[in-house]
């Protein structure tokens, strides 16, 4: 599943729209929310090119819309919603690569590198064989590979049964196998992004109800609810995983209290969606599996949700004097500010179960070459995107980050090898 959000700057769009950036700007941002611990050259060109990318991209045919959106915490917009999401983006990109006449092989998993004179040339399906003057690969994570994930990103896999992971079934890891042969050299251990989720069903929802309040084991409060979900699975290792999100019959009744906004903004083209799984239909349905806990007094739901009594009631008015007042401990945005005052009182489990994409990969050089164990580039390899690592730091800078490293590096990629055939 993909948004189709691609973040960049600066951009043509956001020129049109009036939005002052640059790519200083992003790169502040990016290697401040990852406290420099990503590398400073990779970032910066990635920065200096995400923009372009995007302009790129439109002039393959990619159509996004004219209203930009918010990321994560940055100051201006940069994130691009292409017209039909994620789908619009692969249709426009096939329909130039069958423009121009490029092969696509379906159904097919490369076995090896072919490797001669320590320089890759090709790439090898059982007997079968093509050879080329150099090779980018771009065959996306390991999250449907258990063994890997575990290795890899345990902080995912320790959700247990509750994981799902959101991209292809394809995403088995098997470049981190195939480059073995030329000591390719991995990096970003442990990175990748999760999002919150019920446990309901397998549907994405990115962000938290803002009306929501979140709470951990301990009956308290360890952040603001609207926290960008970069930030938020930060918050979520810090409690262990394990958090519970607390509501009232407000959502299933609305004229019991005052409306709040569900989401920090509208996506284009997704406007006036609601909630798929915080919904009056979703929640009746889960409270009869016994997924979600009900009850009329504060007291009974955390008994329900086997959190200490006292100190969860304690939390719950401590939120609703700040709802009153307008001031929020953790700086909540106002729009969001909701009183959990209307009995019932609803809770449920929550963990960072929702895997969107990993990345453990293979270390890159500015140029998206290929290093070895040794820091050394392998002469005539080249990779982009998921199967990449050290690009997405912990942090994940916001939406669009991750689509925008595949096109970024993805083009730099194909300059490089151009560059060094000419």
């Amino acid at each position: 599943m993909s948004g189709g959000i691609v973040m960049g700057a600066p951009t043509r769009y956001q020129k049109a729209a009036g939005i002052e950036d640059s790519a200083d700007m992003l790169f502040h941002d990016y290697m401040s929310l990852n406290q420099w611990m990503v590398e400073a050259g990779v970032i910066r060109r990635y920065c200096d090119e995400a923009g372009p990318a995007v302009d790129w991209l439109g002039d393959l045919g990619v159509t996004f819309h004219a209203d930009l959106v918010y990321g994560g915490g940055e100051i201006v917009p940069r994130c691009h919603c292409a017209v039909n999401g994620g789908q619009g983006i692969i249709d426009a990109l096939h329909a130039k690569a069958r423009e121009r006449e490029i092969d696509i092989a379906l159904g097919q998993r490369i076995d090896r590198l072919i490797v001669e004179g320590g320089r890759v040339v090709g790439v090898a399906v059982g007997d079968d064989e093509i050879r080329a003057n150099a090779v980018i690969v771009a065959s996306g994570g390991f999250a449907k590979n258990m063994q890997l994930m575990e290795e890899f990103f345990p902080g995912a896999y320790g959700t247990g049964d509750w994981m799902w992971y959101i991209g292809a079934d394809g995403s088995r890891g098997d470049a981190i196998e195939f480059t073995k042969s030329v000591n390719a050299q991995l990096t970003g251990h442990g990175r990748g992004l999760r999002l919150l989720h019920p446990n309901f069903v397998t549907t994405l929802e990115a962000f938290m109800p803002g009306w929501m309040v979140l709470v951990n084991r301990d009956g308290r409060r360890f952040g603001a609810e609207n926290a960008p979900y970069g930030l938020m699975d930060g918050f979520m290792s810090a409690q262990g995983n394990v958090a519970f999100a607390i509501f009232d019959d407000v959502v299933l009744n609305p004229d019991k209290g005052p409306q709040v906004e569900t989401y920090k903004q509208a996506i284009p083209g997704r406007e006036g969606r609601g909630s798929p799984n915080w919904n009056p239909i979703m929640v009746e349905e889960q409270v009869g599996r016994g997924r979600i806990k009900r009850s009329e007094t504060l007291e009974g739901l955390a008994r329900e949700l086997g959190l200490p009594v006292e100190r969860f009631v304690a939390t719950i008015k401590r939120y609703n004097n700040g709802c009153a007042t307008g001031v929020d401990d953790y700086d909540k945005d106002k729009k969001f500010l909701r009183p959990i005052a209307h009995p019932p009182y609803y809770g449920a489990e929550v963990r960072p179960a929702t895997v969107c994409f990993t990345q453990t990969g293979l270390r890159i050089d500015r140029d998206a070459q290929v290093l070895n164990d040794f820091g050394e580039p392998i002469h005539g390899l080249y990779a982009a995107g998921e199967v990449t690592g050290g690009v997405i730091g912990d942090r994940y800078v916001g939406s669009g980050n991750s689509l925008s490293n595949g096109a970024t590096f993805g083009r730099i990629a194909g300059q490089s090898v151009a560059k060094k055939l000419q």
